[in-house]
């Protein structure tokens, strides 16, 4: 969706953030360098899916996860002596064009995230998009998870989510308010050798709240968003996804 159909204004999104999105993009190209790397260094050839929604002003939302990844046909290989195509059919010993080679074998969102606290998380108008788009294709479709330390160019934390329904969300992400109501019988005193008085409570006992939600701090304001949290036990690893792929 462009910004012109989403009838915003750059100052209106812009707003709300507290970054501008070239600054906010800037893990996220850390993280997507990192998975491309890997993705190759295992034969898979990566190709540029999502629009690049960096620029306000021109895109506002992208159009489906951001990489497409393919691997090379079980009966076609790199072709090394510098003649003819760069791959071969191996049963025929014909030259096989690049895009006649490759088959798709699944698209990729990465979500690079350079706190904890929002691994795992994502926009739920974002979400629905992604199972919209799983829906209509026939290869799986996954989020990427990057726990990013951009200035080191470094990958903490990573796990692959494969999108299937939207029951695949564990629960709300709220920010709480300034003022919480705690029931009585869910305040535990801690043991403390200090003068103050220390208790522990626990997200799910504070009163309003659905089964499920989950505590913040803070919360991005951003227009038409509501932020979920997906169920981590469906995350699986990078080099388990991989093995499945090849």
């Amino acid at each position: 969706m462009t910004l012109t159909e989403s009838n915003l204004t750059v100052d209106q999104v812009q707003s709300v953030r507290d970054r501008s999105l070239v600054e906010a993009y800037e893990p996220h190209d850390v993280a997507q360098e990192i998975i491309t790397r890997r993705l190759k260094r295992h034969g898979f050839f990566v190709e540029q899916h999502g629009d690049d929604a960096r620029h306000v002003d021109e895109i506002m939302f992208g159009d489906g996860p951001d990489i497409a990844v393919y691997r090379l046909q079980d009966n076609v290989e790199r072709n090394d002596d510098g003649l003819g195509s760069t791959f071969i059919n191996t049963n025929t010993g014909r030259f096989v064009n690049q895009d006649d080679a490759y088959d798709l074998v699944c698209y990729i969102e990465i979500k690079s995230k350079e706190s904890q606290e929002w691994y795992g998380r994502c926009n739920r108008r974002h979400f629905d998009e992604y199972v919209n788009f799983a829906n209509e294709v026939d290869v799986p479709v996954f989020i990427w998870f990057a726990l990013v330390d951009s200035e080191n160019n470094a990958c903490l934390r990573d796990d692959f989510f494969e999108v299937d329904g939207v029951d695949q969300i564990e629960g709300k992400v709220v920010q709480p308010g300034t003022e919480l109501v705690f029931d009585k019988d869910q305040i535990e005193p801690v043991n403390t050798d200090g003068d103050r008085e220390i208790v522990m409570i626990n997200s799910r006992d504070i009163i309003n709240m659905d089964n499920g939600d989950q505590v913040t701090e803070t919360i991005p304001a951003v227009h038409g968003n509501q932020v979920v949290c997906l169920d981590e036990d469906q995350m699986r690893s990078t080099a388990y996804i991989l093995s499945q792929l090849t």
